[in-house]
């Protein structure tokens, strides 16, 4: 069984069409999509319960109250684990597939190549650009895997409870650089460049509109590389010197672009 994993939270403008697209799939697998709102406010709930009385694949669970992404990812990984699913496929509720296919393509290629855990593909629009194949540690860094999460397939039996725990603690603002950062110490990744998603790039926990905000998380993606050095000592090269460097050059990039819309803005008038 192939587990799609949704996490949302006031994504009600597009939530109906990332959960249609996972139900479009054409598939030989038997397919289970499993929605986690986190206490949305703006209406996804009446979506998502609309959809679920229409579809006996969605299992869908409404968190009492906001938990955070990490939480709500990690919780729906445990459902997916108790209830047996070989693969997982990710997709933010704000993001869609627009492959049909798009599951049985990554799903097949597991299937030929055991030696691989991890597959993900292009996403639409997605720039000409080489993308890290196989083993990834070493160029695991501030940048990760450079992956579209709403592309992402990979084996359940890659999830362990004991780390699963140990990012609950850390408390980061997203999983997937971390998670996905561990898995590449027992498996090798292989990218598709078959377009299969459209990812939205507007305002969310990795793409903050506010320079506080965006400070906040540039800060975090280096503890994340931190973290990952200390818990594979020699694997992931931290380097203090690239990190502040990294910061430095993104701070001004940020102030660059907004200063630049503010301009173009003006200039309208």
């Amino acid at each position: 069984m192939i587990a799609v994993c949704i996490t949302t939270y006031n994504h009600a403008p597009f939530i109906a069409q990332a959960i249609e697209s996972v139900q479009a799939q054409v598939c030989n697998e038997p397919v289970r999509i499993y929605v986690g709102d986190d206490a949305s406010t703006d209406g996804t709930e009446t979506v998502c319960h609309r959809l679920a009385a229409q579809d006996d694949r969605i299992v869908y669970i409404r968190r009492p109250k906001n938990v955070g992404l990490v939480h709500n990812t990690i919780d729906l990984y445990r459902r997916i684990q108790a209830d047996g699913a070989e693969y997982i496929a990710m997709l933010d509720g704000d993001d869609y597939w627009c492959d049909v296919h798009k599951l049985q393509i990554e799903t097949d290629y597991l299937r030929t190549h055991p030696e691989v855990g991890f597959v993900h593909t292009a996403e639409q629009g997605q720039r000409d650009e080489p993308i890290p194949q196989g083993d990834l540690s070493t160029r695991y860094d501030l940048w990760g895997a450079r992956h579209s999460n709403c592309t992402v397939l990979f084996r359940t039996e890659l999830l362990r409870d004991d780390e699963l725990t140990a990012l609950l603690a850390e408390a980061f603002p997203v999983l997937d650089y971390p998670l996905y950062g561990l898995f590449t110490q027992r498996t090798r990744f292989a990218f598709l460049p078959t377009p299969t998603a459209v990812w939205r790039n507007h305002e969310s926990v990795s793409q903050p509109t506010s320079f506080s905000a965006f400070r906040r998380y540039k800060k975090e993606r280096i503890r994340m590389w931190r973290w990952l050095d200390k818990q594979y000592p020699g694997r992931f090269h931290f380097c203090r010197k690239r990190a502040i460097l990294w910061y430095l050059w993104q701070n001004f990039y940020f102030l660059f672009a907004q200063t630049k819309k503010k301009l173009y803005l003006c200039s309208r008038f």
